[in-house]
């Protein structure tokens, strides 16, 4: 029997939720537009939840190229009752309920895989801690923790800049921005809710980011094996820190600047996997440069335990042929370009012309080039 995939791509917020708790219309209509992605992992047959409707001509048109032959299905509920698996982005209380009696990670374990607390702790246990990071449990704490990290950096307070994150957070949502002591009011209340809701907020100096990448595992139940490597998947991000793409190759190999942080992340993947956690893991790791130029590797920057775009994009290798590499993309629609017609490259656009009979405002697009050609470029 076929699998479905379910995006409950606002699981962070599931998560968090209290009694009661629904979507906005803005997230729902993210998730709506985002289900296309899991055509990367899908196999013929299978069935993609899609929460607006979604032409079924678009589907064979992916066929057509490449990629598998899919269903999108509206009813989550009918849908989930005729197959063998279901497959969601994370693992929520709602995505619990319609998975039956499938085996499914503990609660506990994909809470703390998530958490901004537990990556914390992980950093300050295996000593790969951010310079002048810090937990916030009161308004009163942010300036302190600015001047302390400004120190740390060899920079004036007033030009230093800074990051506070939720507990729980994803795609560069759940946070703050700022520089030196100035504090809008509207960051104020943000920052008050989340201390009364949270406890506790996680403060961090804005890195100067060279390189990003997602470090994909596959974690089997505990007890049945060793957690797997699939791939490093290096990371394409707006200035603001914002996910915009990967890239992805047939190389399997970790590069040398990669390899400490594999390292890291692997026991970080086998502690989560002691707690109860098995399932798709991606960890963030990134090489940032201080005020001196001096280059640092900080390889536990944001612990998924969940699917990340990432892991998907690894999905895409199918397309590949011997010496060719790729890039996924995501942009709004708006601002996108004529597909590539070049005899060096192939593009694929995975953006629906509709989702539930209205244009969407974000999409994304496969592109495949040779690899000497792409170097060039």
């Amino acid at each position: 029997m076929p699998r479905l995939f379910v995006g409950n791509f606002h699981f962070e917020h599931e998560l968090t939720a209290v009694a009661g708790w629904h979507p906005s219309v803005a997230l729902k209509r993210i998730s709506a537009e985002r289900v296309p992605s899991w055509i990367s992992l899908a196999e013929d047959g299978d069935l993609i939840w899609t929460p607006e409707p979604v032409a079924e001509d678009f589907w064979h048109s992916l066929a057509r190229q490449g990629l598998p032959r899919v269903r999108g299905v509206v009813d989550l509920s009918s849908a989930a009752s005729n197959v063998d698996e279901v497959v969601p982005w994370g693992w929520s209380a709602r995505t619990r309920a319609i998975s039956g009696a499938i085996a499914q990670p503990s609660d506990s374990s994909v809470r703390q895989g998530n958490s901004r607390e537990w990556s914390f702790a992980m950093e300050h246990e295996l000593r790969v801690a951010l310079f002048g990071a810090a937990r916030l449990e009161r308004m009163e704490d942010l300036a302190e923790a600015v001047r302390r990290s400004a120190s740390e950096f060899g920079e004036p307070v007033v030009d230093h800049a800074w990051v506070i994150k939720a507990n729980f957070g994803m795609a560069a949502r759940e946070r703050l921005l700022g520089r030196g002591l100035a504090f809008a009011p509207a960051q104020r209340t943000w920052l008050s809710r989340r201390l009364d809701s949270d406890g506790a907020v996680y403060f961090e100096p804005w890195l100067q980011r060279c390189a990003e990448v997602g470090i994909q595992w596959t974690l089997p139940p505990p007890g049945q094996g060793r957690p797997k490597l699939e791939g490093v998947t290096p990371l394409l991000c707006d200035p603001q820190g914002g996910y915009r793409g990967s890239e992805f190759s047939l190389d399997t190999s970790v590069p040398n600047e990669w390899q400490r942080a594999v390292e890291v992340c692997e026991q970080v993947a086998k502690r989560l996997q002691s707690l109860g956690y098995f399932g798709p893991l991606g960890i963030d790791a990134a090489i940032y440069e201080d005020a001196t130029g001096t280059a640092h590797a900080r390889p536990l920057q944001d612990i998924n335990a969940r699917f990340t775009m990432g892991r998907l994009a690894l999905g895409f290798r199918r397309l590949l042929r011997s010496g060719e590499c790729g890039v996924w993309r995501h942009e709004r629609t708006a601002e996108r370009t004529p597909l590539a017609t070049d005899e060096a490259a192939r593009e694929i656009d995975l953006t629906p012309p509709l989702v539930g009979g209205t244009t969407p405002a974000n999409g994304s697009r496969l592109c495949i080039r040779r690899a000497d050609f792409a170097d060039r470029r």
